[in-house]
């Protein structure tokens, strides 16, 4: 090789196989598992499964694309169900149903009809978002905090796209609006609609037995969901793509058509509790995960996204029998159960679209407010102190190893079953009820006419809810605070303020120290911890509230490509040259367009640097239990927690300076990047120190009796 060219004779070394697109990329593993699974167990009925068309510029070849699978399909005596175009993501998809003996012709020859054709990029499983309506929730609890309030006339902020709602539930009644264009409450009997019922419920009220007041502003609901009687699931219709159903849902709330105007355009929150069951996330980003991508930046909102839940048996393998993990010391129980968790998570992962950049993904924390609960002698807590991610959460990372999910809330504390196979145990998560998790509303599946209804669920699904609550109650929070947010930077601002009060604490010390490598592999033993904590759980009370010993700031701008913005935040001078703990928490948020077409397909990195002195003039250092510094760079959010007690004379004239700064790995990017910057700075209580006071002072903000800090 020329000078300077080794590397590539390293590359060529490597190189297993040069060839075109093939049988072998277009047919996915997952596919050919999915394809046998059914074949296996029904024989008879046609196979629905999707694909994914090349994306080429010129609409005609779209077309004769389209137009020749479609032949292809016809011709093996199949029917195409459902196709969809959305040029903005570059996605062109079919659905599909092919009968089992042109399947299995596929299986035995790869190189043979749709195998073979030039026009497709994957064939894959269809895309479905299921929840099984189950019957081990009977769980009925009467009373409870009082529901006489109603709802204000408030535009709603928030969009639920889920399952419909039992609309005149008593803790429901007056305080939802449902837009249902397409009628699918008519395909979901009152009896059956459970998710959506909790879903709303958990957003308004929170986990009921923690008699929190509910939210004052209406709940803006768009079904997305509709019950199958077959399966006994509220699931995406069976003859369509989730991903043009959440994309037309989306435009209609926020933008309209040319027949009718927007139905609820000051949304800028949707909660989105639901996965592809078909799509568990193995590194290639999914379509529907583009759409949400795109959506966020377009729109300039916030989606927040459950991580999933990965309900399957994992294997426990330091125990012959149920009796002896029943019978171990909880402790030592726990420490198993995380080990089989390590050695499976590659099993585990994220549910499509939880691995979008823009979105938040929330994974469900083993919390609940359920106060001196019976025990079950067939269930077992897994982790009884209660600081843990559940069993069933799944695990990162996301997107070009990006921080997901990117928080961890409470989602009920999941009990498991064990049962004895292969020479060992295996658990199983329970899905709730009498013995754990979050009181909510629920339809009454008797059909007797009762709207009061509640039972106990727990997962992924109640955390992401109970996320989407708490970014209403920072939302109104700096509202009565009389701040002033645009449009254009509420979602950004919320997104921050939610990420900035996480933090791992002592579970992710002992994380790091079970799960290993160990040695000097810390860089490697911190994003394995970051696979199951992200950033780890939120304090939202540290938002909400204001302390003496704290004083947090938040900022919004928005940068184009090699611009930047400074901010100059006042040291408080009680701590100058003083020994007393101090902790600098800093958080950067932001919306980035996305190119399909790159590799890198991030289009804006932002990033956040002193401006002035390198070691931010308070004589702290980067905590080591979170996230890496190479983890935190790959996504939407830089969130970084230092530490220090070393006493020094500030610089940069009492300031900590920050620079904001905007680049692309593209060509060219003419977009602006709206983002948010949230800074806390804080010392120990007992101090004596008055931080909040100093820094308000400093900033010259007169004295407000609010809820969030200035």
């Amino acid at each position: 090789m020329p000078r300077g060219f080794a590397p590539w004779g390293m590359l060529f070394e490597l190189l297993v196989d040069l060839r075109t697109w093939g049988p072998q990329d277009r047919i996915l593993p997952e596919t050919v598992e999915y394809w046998r699974h059914r074949l296996q167990n029904d024989p008879i009925t046609p196979i629905r499964f999707e694909i994914e068309l090349w994306f080429f510029d010129q609409p005609e070849r779209r077309q004769r694309t389209v137009a020749e699978v479609a032949r292809l399909v016809q011709a093996a005596g199949g029917e195409v169900i459902s196709q969809s175009e959305i040029a903005v993501i570059r996605y062109a998809g079919v659905l599909v149903d092919l009968p089992v003996a042109s399947v299995e012709q596929i299986l035995d020859n790869p190189r043979s009809g749709l195998g073979d054709a030039s026009g497709i990029m994957y064939i894959q499983p269809q895309s479905i978002a299921s929840l099984p309506n189950n019957e081990d929730l009977q769980t009925d609890e009467l009373g409870g905090e009082d529901i006489s309030s109603s709802a204000n006339d408030l535009d709603p902020i928030v969009g639920l796209l889920d399952g419909m709602p039992v609309e005149n539930h008593v803790l429901l009644r007056d305080r939802i609006l449902v837009d249902d264009p397409e009628g699918f409450g008519s395909s979901s009997p009152v009896a059956s609609r459970f998710h959506g019922t909790s879903m709303a419920s958990l957003i308004i009220h929170g986990d009921l037995q923690a008699l929190e007041p509910p939210l004052l502003r209406r709940l803006f609901i768009r079904p997305v969901l509709i019950y199958d009687a077959q399966a006994q699931a509220e699931r995406t219709p069976a003859n369509s793509l989730p991903l043009d159903i959440v994309y037309q849902a989306v435009r209609r709330i926020l933008e309209g058509d040319a027949l009718a105007p927007p139905t609820a355009p000051s949304v800028f929150v949707f909660n989105l509790s639901i996965g592809d069951v078909n799509r568990p996330f193995y590194g290639r980003i999914s379509p529907w995960a583009r759409l949400i991508d795109w959506l966020s930046f377009r729109y300039k909102v916030l989606f927040l996204v459950s991580a999933g839940n990965i309900l399957g048996w994992l294997p426990v393998r330091n125990y012959l029998d149920r009796q002896a993990f029943q019978q171990a010391d909880a402790l030592e129980r726990e420490k198993h159960i995380l080990d089989a968790l390590n050695m499976e998570k590659r099993n585990r992962t994220l549910l499509s679209p939880a691995e979008g950049l823009n979105a938040l993904a929330v994974g469900a924390w083993h919390r609940d407010a359920y106060a001196n609960p019976p025990t079950d002698f067939q269930a077992t807590d897994p982790f009884p102190s209660g600081s843990l991610p559940n069993v069933s959460s799944a695990v990162g990372l996301g997107h070009l190893r990006i921080i997901k999910p990117d928080l961890l809330f409470d989602g009920g504390r999941e009990l498991v079953r064990a049962a004895e196979d292969q020479g060992h145990i295996w658990i199983a998560p329970i899905p709730g009820g009498r013995y754990a998790g979050q009181l909510t509303a629920a339809p009454d599946d008797q059909g007797t006419g009762r709207l009061d209804r509640r039972v106990r669920t727990i997962g992924t699904s109640n955390a992401t809810a109970l996320l989407t609550r708490a970014a209403v109650l920072i939302y109104e929070g700096l509202v009565d605070s009389g701040y002033v947010i645009p449009p254009s930077h509420r979602a950004v601002v919320i997104k921050s303020l939610l990420i900035h009060g996480a933090e791992w604490g002592d579970t992710g010390k002992r994380l790091e120290d079970q799960f290993g490598p160990p040695g000097r592999a810390h860089l490697q033993r911190r994003e394995n911890v970051t696979r199951f904590l992200g950033y780890g759980r939120p304090d939202i009370q540290r938002v909400l509230d204001c302390v003496a010993e704290r004083a947090t700031l938040f900022g919004f701008g928005e940068l184009q490509v090699d611009t930047e913005d400074i901010f100059d935040i006042p040291l408080p001078p009680s701590i100058e040259s003083t020994m007393h703990p101090r902790r600098l928490t800093i958080t950067l948020t932001w919306l980035t367009p996305v190119n399909a077409r790159h590799q890198s397909y991030r289009a804006a990195a932002l990033e956040v640097f002193p401006a002035g002195d390198a070691e931010y003039s308070l004589a702290v250092g980067r905590r080591a239990s979170q996230p890496t510094h190479h983890s935190v760079d790959r996504g939407t959010t830089f969130h970084c927690i230092y530490e220090g007690e070393e006493a020094v004379a500030f610089l940069d004239n009492g300031f900590l300076r920050l620079r904001v700064s905007c680049r692309t790995q593209l060509s060219s990017m003419d977009d602006s990047i709206p983002y948010s910057l949230a800074v806390s700075l804080e010392t120990s209580i007992g101090t004596g120190v008055d931080i909040y006071q100093e820094v308000r002072q400093a900033i010259g903000l007169p004295l407000i009796a609010a809820a969030v800090s200035p």
